[in-house]
């Protein structure tokens, strides 16, 4: 007699047994199924298209953020290092400059420049289109990086949102067949002669 042998079973195979009919398969074993179905799909392509939206939304906030600001030459009109306290050793001092906006107004302010700068120095300034002072836009490179963080990011949330609501959903699950399991036991007892809780 020629015995058979047992067939190996893939992980895929044996992963899809929810699928399959079976007189054991309950209908919380297809809900199940279908459900981690829809979060894998969900949580992979709706991940990536989210991931890839933000960062393209997050690189176009950038783009206009530079082209909203412009470079001008301020005149400082004070010593740097008399704006440092004391005998404070830095780099770089906040001093007082003077700018001319697009339409001809003269402005005053404070931005930062290196400490051994001297009074009457001519300076390069970033304004906004009121002619306010503002910091320099990030450079091409450091927007795509910063892009590229915020799609990134996007994309770990959605997957982690939708890893806690499927997780969620099979805790429902799995309580809901606990009790369905302790109900057929009880009708199992009744039926030998056992009593009902």
């Amino acid at each position: 007699m020629v015995r058979k042998r047992a067939r190996r079973q893939g992980p895929i195979r044996a992963s899809l047994w929810r699928f399959r009919r079976s007189p054991l398969r309950r209908t919380s074993d297809l809900v199940e199924a279908w459900l981690l179905l829809v979060a894998w799909v969900v949580g992979v392509l709706g991940g990536a298209t989210a991931g890839v939206l933000a960062a393209m939304v997050a690189d176009q906030d950038f783009e206009e953020e530079r082209s909203a600001r412009r470079q001008v030459v301020a005149v400082l009109l004070e010593n740097a290092r008399d704006a440092v306290p004391g005998h404070a050793d830095v780099s770089r001092a906040g001093a007082a400059v003077r700018w001319t906006t697009p339409d001809g107004r003269t402005r005053t302010g404070r931005t930062t420049v290196a400490a051994h700068t001297r009074a009457g120095t001519r300076v390069p300034v970033w304004t906004n289109a009121r002619g306010d002072l503002v910091s320099q836009p990030p450079a091409e490179s450091d927007a795509l990086v910063r892009s590229s963080f915020v799609g990134v990011g996007v994309v770990m949330a959605t997957g982690c949102g939708v890893w806690a609501s499927a997780r969620a959903v099979r805790a429902l699950l799995d309580r809901r067949r606990m009790k369905q399991w302790a109900l057929d036991w009880e009708r199992v007892d009744t039926r030998r002669g056992g009593r009902t809780a």
